[in-house]
């Protein structure tokens, strides 16, 4: 039996199809790259947006015309948000609750029950690399932000639960003592990991002490974090260890306080310029990326433009541009003033001109230093991989070698160039 497992949304979305991989190994089933090759589907789906919801339903739909016969299954936040509203998947597709998550494997396997798995999320851990080298550790799960935008609370919860210390840190050293490069550490709201301030930090310094005391030179890198979480403690963690990627997603959503208030984001366009600023004081080139939504009800050119004096103080290496999408149940969608959608199709590509100059003006930083990237493609001649500010990097290799995948590679970097959404590092593999 060949399973395949398709993924749409976040990281939290990757943990969970990688362990649904894991434990249908444990079963005895293996997965697959090709649809064409299925006996079962998994549609690991995503609700942030309608986009995302409606792909995921696409899919199932593409699964069920092109594996006729396979069963197909339906898990994730697009899932939870059809039990929510009550909508019928398509005819064929097994809807599989957000609290039944642990058990997909069993269900699609058919298992009797001859292996054991974990149901708690805390004490499933990931034991291997799979098809990246970049493994996900899920270190917390539940949101209670509330944006007035937002249906995750809604669909994955909205009580904080953390990984105990020893058990995250036991995690990350059994994949770094397997041969892993790089681990991400990631969760639904990561900043309010142990549900109190700087117990990221505490976390951080325990797994990086046991990485250096054990000589591995696995890198940790961590996912996203609100400006509020940017505390002096998490800032010392950077510049007390080489092995923690100078690099972080930090969310703006819009430079206009007033947007943000309305949002019910928790800080403002000044708080989060203030994080940028303790974390780029020791190290101008403190790589940040981030997400902006265009076209949120009531959203006025003023507005916009102080989301692009924002993209251009921070230097965003890179941005993610959503236009503002009606979720079920959230007070957004109930807002009078929405912004029409070609208005909001036209912010979006003004701040895509904004993010392009930011990205290669950032980029330009890097020519003519070293880059290290973990090597995630490698043909005759070239080497490419993310660096440890997350910039994709091309690198050209003497003789036309083929280097190992999945080891560190450093590149000396003579330009960059902008590639479909991001900024793409290139130059030649250190002799």
């Amino acid at each position: 039996m060949k399973v395949f497992i398709y993924t749409l949304g976040c990281k939290v979305n990757e943990v969970d199809s990688e362990l649904y991989a894991q434990e249908m190994r444990l079963l005895g089933v293996e997965t697959t790259t090709a649809l064409t090759e299925a006996d079962a589907v998994i549609v690991n789906s995503c609700s942030v947006t309608n986009r995302a919801q409606a792909q995921s339903l696409q899919f199932a739909r593409r699964a069920l015309r092109e594996r006729p016969g396979a069963p197909v299954y339906l898990t994730g936040c697009g899932a939870a948000l059809l039990n929510l509203t009550r909508t019928q998947a398509p005819v064929g597709v097994t809807v599989v609750a957000m609290s039944d998550r642990a058990e997909v494997a069993r269900l699609v396997v058919g298992s009797d029950g001859a292996v054991q798995t974990v149901a708690r999320w805390v004490d499933r851990r990931i034991q291997r690399a799979g098809a990246r080298n970049r493994v996900d550790v899920r270190v917390q799960e539940g949101c209670d932000n509330m944006c007035t935008y937002c249906v995750v609370p809604l669909v994955r919860g909205s009580r904080l639960e953390s990984k105990p210390i020893d058990v995250a840190v036991d995690e990350v050293m059994g994949l770094a003592t397997a041969g892993v490069k790089e681990v991400v550490l990631t969760g639904t709201e990561i900043g309010k990991y142990g549900e109190t301030p700087d117990r990221l930090s505490v976390l951080l310094s325990s797994m990086l002490g046991a990485l250096e005391t054990a000589g591995l030179p696995t890198r940790v890198r961590v996912s996203s974090l609100n400006p509020d979480a940017i505390t002096e403690a998490l800032v010392i963690q950077f510049a007390n260890h080489a092995q923690l990627c100078p690099q972080l997603h930090l969310p703006l959503q819009s430079g206009s306080d007033a947007v943000l208030q309305r949002m019910r984001r928790p800080y403002t366009s000044k708080d989060l310029l203030g994080s940028v600023q303790r974390l780029r004081a020791d190290d101008p080139s403190f790589a940040l990326t981030t997400d902006v939504i265009v076209g949120f009800p009531g959203e006025t050119e003023q507005d916009l433009q102080a989301t692009l004096d924002v993209i251009w103080l921070a230097a965003f290496a890179k941005v993610h541009v959503f236009p503002y999408s009606p979720r079920p149940f959230t007070p957004a969608a109930r807002e009078e003033h929405q912004v029409p959608a070609e208005v909001a199709k036209e912010r979006l590509h003004r701040v895509l001109e904004a993010a392009e100059q930011t990205g290669m003006a950032f980029a330009h930083r890097f020519i003519g230093r070293d880059v290290t990237i973990v090597s995630e493609k490698s043909s005759p001649g070239e080497v490419e991989g993310y660096s440890e500010r997350y910039l994709w990097t091309e690198g050209h290799v003497c003789g036309n070698n083929i280097l190992e995948r999945d080891s560190f590679v450093v590149v000396r970097v003579e330009g960059c160039h902008f590639d479909g959404d991001r900024v793409v590092l290139s130059g030649s593999v250190a002799a």
